[in-house]
Parts: C-alpha cells; structure tokens; sequence
C-alpha cells in the first residue's frame, strides 16, 4: 500500500487508523506551608459508584491464565480497556461467558477489535470479549444471515435479550487474532455507560502477582513563566537509582520556584510473564503529606481521546519517555483521582517554607506490590535585588538579605571576554543594602550573582560603569509559545549596556514587558496574549547596545478559543474557517496557523499539535474548483485520517474532534488495487480465493469491500491490519468455469473491479 509521502509536517493517511477508541485521567493539588489536609486515596471498596458483583465474574477461556496486558495501559490513542489473556501463537482456544445474560451486540470489523460480542447482564453491566476466531455456531449463522443480507464483511448487529440467552460458562466463541494483534483474548467489563471497568476487581479474574513495580524516571516540569527547575524553565527528566527491588531514589537534590508538575516512568511484570504492564496506582507525597492519588478502577469510554491530559504528550513526543502526571492542570471528565478538581497535584513553592523537603512517589500494582521513589526538594526563590552605581560605590538593595549568602561580583574591561570574579559576604549589609566600593578607572562592567543558602542563583544583573567606544550592534527579537503564555529573547552579538524592554500591541492594546538577563547580551521576557483578540501581534523591543538606541520587530498571529465561548474565524485570505462552541475546548488555547504545501497540496498546520480538544473544532476549507476528488485530511495526535466531511458550495467541512494537527484537502483520484490474487484448490468443489489489496490515501471502504462468484455474494474474512482477503467457498461450486468479481472502494468513493475466471475440475 503505498502513501502520499510529505516531509517532516507530513500529511498521510494509513488504512490502520480509522479505529481510535481513547481515554485518560488527570491530577492534583497544591500544598502549603501546612500542606494542608491529608487526602485519602481511593478505595478498592469501590466508593465511586461501581455497584456489579465482582463476585459473580469468572475467567473467561481454557487458554491458561497467562495476562499480557492489563487495565488501563498506555495505547497511543487509548487506555487500554480491559485485559489481554495470552494464548501463544494459538487459536481456538474455548472462550465462555462470564455470566448469566444474554448476547446485546456482536461487532465485526477488519480492523481493532475485529471479531467482538457484548453481553448484557441483569445488573446493566457488560462484559466483552474481542480478536475472537469466529463466534459459537448460533451467533455465527447469525452473523452470516447479516453479511449476506448486507453483502459485506462488517457488521455491527444488536440483539434482543431473548435472541441469544447465555448462561455463565457457556461457550460463545473462540480465541483468535482477528482485528489488530497477534493470537489473544481482550476482555473488559463496562459499566451502565459502556466506561470501561478493572477487571481485576473480580477475585476469579485476579493473577498471581509478587513483583513490585519498576520506578524507571521522573519529569519535573515548570507550568508557568516564573517556574523553574535547577534554574532552568524546561522539563527535568531525573533517572531513579535502584536501592533495592523496591526501593529507589533520586540523588540529586531537585531546586523548584515557582509552580511544577511531578509526573512518573513505572512499568510492572507479573509472575511468569516478561510483558511490561501499566501500574495500578500512583501517590505523590511531600514531607509525608499525601497531596495526590490516582487509582486506575475505571476510565471513560466516550473520551477517550483525554489520555492526552494523562500522560505528558510533549515529552512523549519527544521521546524521553511515556510520563502519567502526578498533577491536573485542565478541567477534564477525568475523575479517577483524588483529590477531585480540574486544578490539582501541582507543587507551589510559595505555599511551602522556604528550604529542604522530602518529596516521595509511590507506585502499586493491583495486587498492592508497592514501590518507593524518594527524593530531596529546595523549595525557594532565588534572591531579588535592585542595583546602582554612583560615586564609586555599587549598591545592592535586596529585599530579604537574610536568605542571601553569598554575592558573586565580576568585573571586566570594555573589549575583555575574561570576568575577574570576587565571593563576597553580605554580613556587612545595613537595611538589606550591601554597599561595595568600585573604583570608576578601574573596571568599566560589573556583574552580580547572589545566591541564597540552599544555593539558588539569581539571574545576573549588570552596571557598565564606563560604556564602550564602540559603534551599536544588532538586536534580534524571537518568540516561543509555551502552553498559556509566549516567551521572548533579546539577543545581540555585542552587549546591551542596559536592560532591553518589550512592547506587545494586540488591536488597540499595548503593553512594555519588563526583561531579565541571561548574559550580557541575552535577555527573556514573557507575556499571556488577550484573550479578546484574534490576530497579528506586532512586539518591538527597544534597548542600548554599547551605549546606543536599538530595535528589533516581530510579529506573529494567534486565535484565541476561549472555554466556554463561541465564535468563528478565519485565517488565508478567507480560505480557511475554523468555528468553536463554548465545549470546544477543556481551556483556552491560543491557536497558531501557518501555511505550507507541497505537491500542489495546501496544508494548514493547526498548533499547538499537543493540544486535546473537548468537543472539538469545525474547519471549513475551501475547495479547489478545477480538481476533483478533494478529500479534508488531518494528520497529528498519533493518527492520520480523512475527516469525516460534507461539500457545500464551494466549501468542504469537517469536524476536528481529538487535537490539532495538520489539515489539508488532498486529491485522492486513485483507486484501491488487488494484487496476488489467487484461486487454490480448485480440484474440489469448494476453492479458497485469496488476494491483497492497499489504497494509496484515504483507505479501504470495507463496507464496499464484495466478493462474487457467478453473480452471487460470498462472504470473505478481511484482515484490515495485513491489507489480505481470504474466501473459503462454503457451497458447493458445479464443476466446470466460473466467474469470479471482486469488488473494492476507497474513503473517496473510487472503485476498482477485478474480473477473473477460474475452472472447477
């Protein structure tokens, strides 16, 4: 099967993707000084509302009790739902109803789950069971009648309580590998709303299991423009060293300002099996106060695609590891954790004393196997001070010099790239001013550092005291978009002889944005755009490079979706529209759009692409009159798919319902091809027909996947993650020629039809 190939912000679709099923969780709290009231972690008493007797479920196949995957695991687009029961590299395998109900819905499609039944039980609960071989021979000739009622291989039936009444034990189908996988069961239990339930929870369904979890890293990551970790405003990505089977820590001591986020690496192996599972639960303590928990009993079925407010997709992205947060920081139906709240879990160090403290995580499997993680925290803020220079005396005039332990003073000469440096004492200060002479012939910059007792550095500050001599040099000014806010750089490539300053003019508003240095010639601000205004931001820093006036310009658009608002915009000239409802959106996001194309194809990159939507977006795009066949196509978010789209006028519009990506109408006017087609065992009267078959874009329409023989439907079995057919012929075939017709559509409704004859003998 071959794609439509683009570079790095590519747009291709691959067949694998139209079954996206997604879930996720989120997290908690911010402690005080008092860190406040001790939370109680869920319980498996099963307080929230999960009322089915666990009792009453058994294990579900004769394959053994092998588990390879277990509830709520990481899945790209999904929490896995339930368990998988390892089989080897065996079908047919007995597989048995759990309990007493009766068959509500049996699911068949070439791809996910493949061959699927639901059963209904009397509390409302269900239990499912899925990559079934084929289904018991009542819902099988069921399953047939529907497939040739419909001449096609999916089917989605739903039963009547009296049309297929099971009774626990019974069996109803057959292990298998249909779908996507290798040869395995899934099973899950769902509650009345079809969310997905542990099925641990049964005492018949539980494994053996004596291994604790495996602690592997942590993330601390600062959530706003004044955070920091170690000094740095970026995620800190610390390994955990193993003390013993259990026990392991972090050595270093990790400094936070500000707001932060732990989040956790932990894998776990039950006994007998290699398979690395999810874990069950995780706590997040400081100094012994349990201030977040999260227990994995249950996860939403509907949102799914909220496992991007789970797990950090940022840092998953980038590859540094599969991180679940220890924090919330968006509303979200997510509600596995405790304490309740949209805003929770994160760490203020300006709700705690100022110094040393005890942070640890642990992390659980069902059966209670626990591991510890402990580290050392410095929650602190680096020294603030204002500096002057005149009649040779440098002052520094500190808020709170108590906390200031050492003063780091660097000179230099105008021209100098070596720093004389001097450790000075603030002992001597005299109402939180430390007065220290500086000779006015003698050093032409200085340079202050101070650093508090836990050893937190502030960002330097400078005082030419003689500026240089020489001409003005070039000033640059960059933008990054963090999650809410932007962040600014002033460089140039000589010094700026005083602090540089940033002016944000959104519409009618105009703002000065203060700087902080990083060196003599870097400087950073930050900004939070309005959210009252949609379009081009023009900013202009002004600043005196070696004594002389500068600037620099730039300027970029953002489109605000605010939560709880509505409201529609525009970006190309008109050619793109983008409508949102006030559930859009769990939080306000500030939309970027660029543009870009390739091979005649415009593409919209919709960022930030990390972001997860509620209910999602309306694009409207523009079509091109002069070609035909345009279908809306969205890749990002770990998917790439034809949008679900309509044609009205000039106009083709789609719903962007899971996160942004890129967005493009592409030409699809190519059908799916069939290859190595084959007709075997023709020396009986019953042959077997196989072939492949691949779409160059949008994918296989398997509803117009058909299969002929003299004019008359035979049912095939599809293998959607392999792209292969195979048709075993059931009735009998006269001896002699027939007429064979396969049939095949993409997404865009192109066809192909393949015509064959083959002789019976």
């Amino acid at each position: 099967m071959s794609t439509l190939q683009l570079p790095r912000r590519a747009l291709f679709l691959t067949a694998t993707a139209f079954l996206a099923i997604l879930i996720s969780v989120a997290i908690h709290i911010g402690a005080g000084k008092d860190p406040g009231k001790v939370i109680t972690p869920p319980s498996t008493a099963k307080s929230d509302s999960i009322t089915t007797d666990f009792s009453d479920y058994d294990w579900p196949t004769d394959a053994g009790r092998k588990t390879t995957s277990t509830f709520a695991e990481f899945r790209r687009t999904h929490f896995h739902g339930g368990i998988d029961i390892g089989t080897g590299s065996t079908t047919g395998y007995h597989v048995f109803a759990m309990r007493d109900g009766y068959v509500a819905r049996i699911r068949i499609s070439p791809l996910g789950y493949g061959k699927m039944l639901f059963l209904r039980h009397a509390d409302g609960y269900y239990t499912t069971y899925a990559h079934l071989k084929h289904f018991n021979v009542e819902i099988d000739a069921r399953v047939l009648q529907e497939q040739k009622r419909l001449e096609q291989y999916p089917v989605d039936i739903e039963c009547k309580p009296n049309e297929f009444p099971v009774h626990k034990g019974d069996i109803i189908a057959y292990t298998g590998d249909t779908g996507v996988g290798s040869p395995h069961l899934h099973f899950e239990i769902r509650d009345q709303n079809l969310d997905p339930v542990n099925p641990l929870l049964g005492k018949n369904l539980q494994i053996t299991d004596n291994l604790p979890p495996t602690i592997r890293k942590i993330a601390v990551t600062p959530l706003r423009d004044n955070s920091s970790v170690n000094g740095d405003w970026n995620p800190r990505i610390y390994k955990a060293r193993a003390l013993k089977a259990d026990k392991y820590k972090i050595v270093e001591p990790i400094q936070i300002t500000g707001e932060v986020g732990f989040a956790v690496d932990a894998r776990d192996r039950s006994n007998g099996s290699w398979f690395k599972h999810g874990v069950y639960g995780h706590d997040l303590f400081i100094d012994d106060s349990l201030i977040y928990s999260v227990q994995l009993d249950r996860v939403p079925g509907e949102d799914s695609h909220q496992i991007g407010l789970y797990y950090d997709w940022s840092l998953l992205n980038q590859g540094r590891g599969r991180f679940e947060r220890l924090y919330s920081d968006s509303p979200s139906s997510l509600r596995f954790h405790t304490p309740k709240g949209d805003i929770s879990g994160i760490v203020n160090s300006a709700s705690f004393s100022e110094g040393p403290h005890s942070f640890k995580i642990v992390s659980r499997d069902f059966n209670d196997n626990r591991s510890e993680l402990t580290g050392k925290l410095i929650l602190n803020h680096a020294p603030h001070f204002e500096i002057e220079y005149h009649e040779q005396e440098l002052q520094l005039k500190f808020s709170e010099i108590s906390r200031v332990s050492k003063i780091f003073l660097q000179t230099k000469r105008n021209g100098s790239d070596t720093w004389s440096l001097k450790t000075l004492n603030p002992d001597a200060a005299e109402d939180n001013v430390v007065k220290i002479p500086i000779a006015k012939n003698k050093y032409d910059v200085v340079k202050v550092v101070a650093e508090n007792q836990w050893g937190t550095k502030s960002r330097p500050q400078f005082i030419f005291i003689n500026r240089p001599a020489a001409a003005g040099g070039h000033m640059t000014l960059d933008h990054e978009f963090e999650s809410d806010f932007v962040r600014l750089t002033v460089k140039t490539s000589s010094v700026f002889t005083s602090p540089p300053t940033i002016i944000v003019n959104e519409g009618n508003s105009r703002r000065v944005i203060s700087t902080m240095a990083l060196d003599i010639n870097k400087y950073i601000g930050a900004f939070r755009p309005l959210e009252t205004f949609s379009g081009t931001r023009r900013l202009v820093a002004q600043g005196e490079i070696t004594g002389h006036e500068a600037t620099a310009n730039d300027e970029f658009d953002l489109y605000p979706i605010v939560a709880g608002d509505s409201g529609t915009f525009s970006a190309d000239n008109g050619n793109l529209i983008l409508s949102y409802t006030p559930s859009s959106v769990f939080k306000t996001v500030f939309l970027r759009i660029e543009k870009s194309s390739y091979h005649n194809n415009e593409i919209y990159v919709l960022s930030p692409e990390n972001t997860i939507l509620n209910a999602g977006l309306t694009a409207s795009v523009r079509v091109n009159p002069n070609m035909a066949n345009q279908g809306l196509y969205l890749t990002g978010g770990g998917r790439d798919e034809l949008v679900t789209s309509t044609v009205h006028g000039e106009w083709r519009t789609g719903k962007i319902t899971r996160s942004f990506g890129e967005l493009a109408l592409v030409v699809d006017d190519t059908p799916p091809n069939v290859s190595s087609l084959s007709v075997t065992r023709t020396s009986t009267t019953r042959p077997t027909i196989s072939f492949r078959y691949g779409d160059n874009l949008s994918g296989v329409d398997y509803d117009g996947l058909k299969i002929y023989i003299d004019d008359k439907f035979v049912v095939p079995e599809v293998d959607g993650e392999h792209h292969r057919v195979l048709c075993q012929v059931t009735d009998p075939l006269d001896r002699g020629s027939h007429q064979l017709i396969i049939r095949l559509r993409d997404l865009m409704g192109n066809s192909r039809e393949v015509e064959r004859r083959f002789v019976v003998r």
